[in-house]
């Protein structure tokens, strides 16, 4: 049973990234051959501590940080799919008397476009 794939995968890499072995890291880190095994097996699920130390051992820092997870908006996601998402953010962000003046002055153009079709074709 898989303990930690995130920590095995940091913790290879690392180790990879150095070109060294098991052993040689171990050594690195003042510990043994078969912790660093067990960890990168999944068998072991280091401390934050331990896989920071370890990782420094192989020449490595490891940064952590929060990143905000993007938050759905329901009516892109149920209504909008495959439509410019920036273009419909920056139109929910307008107010409400802005959106009805811009689809005022969008069905202004549309009469207007019509009236010139009918003059062009010689109807009133």
């Amino acid at each position: 049973m898989q303990a930690d794939s995130t920590a095995a995968s940091l913790l290879r890499e690392a180790r990879e990234r150095r070109a060294i072995s098991q052993r040689a890291l171990a050594s690195a880190a003042h510990t043994a051959q078969s912790v660093v095994g067990r960890i990168e097996a999944g068998l072991a699920s280091p401390s934050l501590d331990t896989l920071t130390h370890l990782v420094s051992a192989a020449g490595f820092s490891l940064r952590l940080e929060l990143v905000p997870h993007p938050v759905a908006d329901p009516v892109v996601e149920a209504f909008k799919a495959g439509i410019d998402r920036t273009l419909l953010v920056e139109n929910l962000r307008r107010s409400v008397d802005e959106r009805l003046r811009m689809n005022a002055d969008v069905q202004y153009f549309t009469d207007e476009l019509r009236r010139g079709l009918r003059v062009a074709e010689g109807r009133p």
